[in-house]
């Protein structure tokens, strides 16, 4: 019974010994990994006046900027007005009898036959509407917006009032295409006599749209 027992207890410590011995993984560094960090650093050195949450939340200050990244924030990569900068809309028109060059040349007529309208939308908030027409290519009027004291989310959207709808289609969806950068020319499509609507992909090339506009940073 006595050598059993031995051999129980050296059969255990062998078992035990290593566990109680082996090394702890170190935790993870960082609070929320190296992911959170990068973001928090593109705050610092006045970087937050550029910087918009892709929920649309504004930051007044470096601290508010960075408190939002390490609570697993993610900022805007979609058109940006930067604080204390403006965006103007010109050459604003629906269809595309005007040409849009050096942007992006026209490769096909495309006057729209549904009555639509047109405008904006700063930090996924109320749409503002700048003008109304369809039913045929034409010039429209253009808007300057801002400036403003933090960096604002901007997107364009184009409404198609023709039944089913009305649809309403913005400049980061699948109606919408882009050429350039600063300045930028938007192109979107409608819902093509009520058929497409945003959930469907329907794009076309780059100032061909049912609505062209030039967004200017300034």
């Amino acid at each position: 019974m006595k050598r059993a027992a031995l051999i129980v207890a050296v059969l255990a410590f062998a078992v035990l010994a290593p566990i109680a011995g082996a090394k702890k993984k170190p935790p993870p560094s960082g609070g929320g990994g190296g992911g959170n960090s990068d973001a928090a650093h593109k705050c610092q050195h006045g970087g937050y006046l550029s910087l918009v949450g892709s929920d649309g939340t504004t930051f007044k200050n470096v601290g508010k900027c960075v408190s939002f990244a390490a609570h697993g924030g993610t900022f805007a990569t979609g058109l940006v007005i930067p604080a204390g900068h403006t965006a103007a809309l010109s050459n604003a028109q629906f269809g595309d009898a005007f040409a849009t060059a050096p942007l992006a040349p026209n490769t096909f007529t495309n006057c729209p036959g549904d009555l639509l309208a047109y405008g904006y939308q700063l930090n996924l908030g109320a749409n503002v509407q700048v003008a109304t027409g369809g039913a045929g290519c034409q010039a429209v009027a253009g808007a300057a917006i801002g400036p403003f004291k933090t960096a604002v989310l901007l997107r364009v959207w184009l409404t198609d009032f023709t039944p089913p709808g009305p649809f309403t289609f913005y400049s980061d969806g699948n109606h919408a295409t882009t050429a350039g950068t600063n300045p930028m020319l938007i192109s979107i499509r409608d819902s093509f006599f009520g058929t497409i609507p945003p959930t469907v992909p329907f794009m076309s090339p780059a100032g061909d749209g049912n609505l062209n506009v030039v967004v200017t940073i300034a």
